[in-house]
């Protein structure tokens, strides 16, 4: 290799020598050269081609899937079509009258709302959620004390005594009669409570009432809420007898860990406050707060009000305002800003009114309500006291 030296002053003398390079062209096609660029060859995706092919595949499987149930919902459609023209303007007028007199939920309504029609009750064109003297009619009232969640509810059914007579051969039966014939058969889970009835032991009829004779393994008195439950529930069954005697397989008296020998219960409520009761499944009913006793109806009536725990709700709005008056026999409610029914909720209308009532006939009085702007509403006539309900919660007969 030859020993060349280079020294800065040679390489530069070296480049000075160099011919000038000269580029003419405009700037603008050098720019545009610049940009385009040749794209780059990317590395093909050997899975790509699967996967095209199994998605072309679910598409085609859906596709056919859609068409098969599209038919089947077609003919489904037209059938139903067919059957709807052929009677439309019947049963659009039919539908129309059902709504208008029983008050049947419309679509769009909430699943609690819809609920409301397994505890009300038409009786000439008027709402109710309770049984009546006057709506009895034909009909055999039962009464029975229902449960869910270790909370009491008391419900009834009025029978039509054509079934009455064949069950019974003729016979006017008794609660316990129809306790009896019917518990076993009632779904109390699909009217939303718990599945609580038949009672285990045995119930007998007495002199002065029922007895009921437990069994050694029976589980009414396993804590304060089954002794309560249980104790509520009877009570709210049979309420057409003086007294209940609960008592052993060999007829001495039953003693409940909690609270010793069991007295002789006394069928009915006192002192009580009626309050909305919601179940799990959406139903409301009016439900006595068993446990929560009141000095005075005046006292009871204003805590309907208020919602006394996360369980029993208030039947009267918390902005009404409202005074309470009583004499030996009567319960003056007046409500001070003019209530106009008929700008409320039927349902819960017809709950409010029944719930004072209810409540006042625990202190065996009657009630007058005041301040609202209708003198007559849904069968009630506010110029007198409100009727007494012979059952509250009455629920169509599920056996018809």
């Amino acid at each position: 290799m030859p020993n060349n030296k280079w020294t800065d002053e040679s390489i530069e003398d070296l480049l000075k020598d160099f011919p000038a390079i000269k580029d003419n062209r405009p700037k603008e096609k050098v720019y545009n050269q610049l940009v385009q660029k040749e794209p780059a060859h990317k590395r093909p995706n050997r899975w790509l081609p699967l996967l095209v092919a199994a998605l072309a595949f679910i598409a085609v499987g859906l596709l056919v899937s859609s068409i098969i149930n599209q038919n089947g919902i077609d003919s489904a459609q037209n059938s139903e079509s067919s059957a709807d023209n052929s009677n439309n303007g019947a049963e659009m007028k039919s539908q129309e009258s059902v709504e208008e007199q029983e008050g049947l939920p419309e679509a769009g309504e909430s699943r609690a709302e819809s609920a409301d029609s397994y505890s009300t009750a038409q009786v000439d064109g008027t709402l109710r959620t309770a049984v009546y003297e006057e709506t009895i009619g034909d009909q055999t009232l039962m009464t029975i004390g229902m449960t869910q969640n270790a909370f009491v509810i008391p419900v009834s059914f009025l029978i039509p005594n054509e079934e009455i007579m064949k069950t019974f051969e003729g016979s006017m039966p008794t609660s316990l009669d129809l306790y009896k014939e019917y518990a076993d058969d009632l779904d109390e889970v699909a009217l939303g409570f718990d599945n609580y009835h038949p009672y285990v032991g045995t119930l007998e009829k007495t002199a002065t009432g029922i007895r009921h004779l437990l069994p050694q393994d029976h589980q009414y008195d396993l804590a304060s809420a089954s002794i309560g439950v249980y104790m509520d529930t009877i009570t709210e069954t049979f309420k057409d007898v003086t007294e209940i005697n609960v008592v052993n397989e060999d007829g001495s008296t039953a003693e409940f860990s909690q609270v010793g020998p069991v007295e002789k219960l006394v069928p009915g409520v006192e002192n009580l406050a009626y309050y909305a009761y919601q179940t799990e499944h959406g139903e409301i009913y009016l439900a006595p707060a068993y446990n929560m006793p009141f000095d005075s109806v005046t006292e009871a009536i204003t805590a309907l009000a208020e919602n006394p725990n996360d369980i029993y709700k208030a039947t009267i709005p918390q902005d009404w305002k409202f005074q309470v008056s009583e004499t030996d026999k009567l319960v003056q409610v007046e409500f001070m800003n003019s209530v106009d029914l008929e700008s409320l909720d039927k349902i819960e209308a017809v709950r409010l009114l029944e719930s004072l009532v209810l409540t006042a006939d625990t202190f065996d009085k009657e009630v007058v309500v005041r301040g609202i702007q209708q003198e007559n509403w849904n069968g009630f006539d506010f110029n007198e006291p409100l009727p007494n309900p012979v059952a509250p919660n009455l629920i169509a007969w599920p056996l018809q």
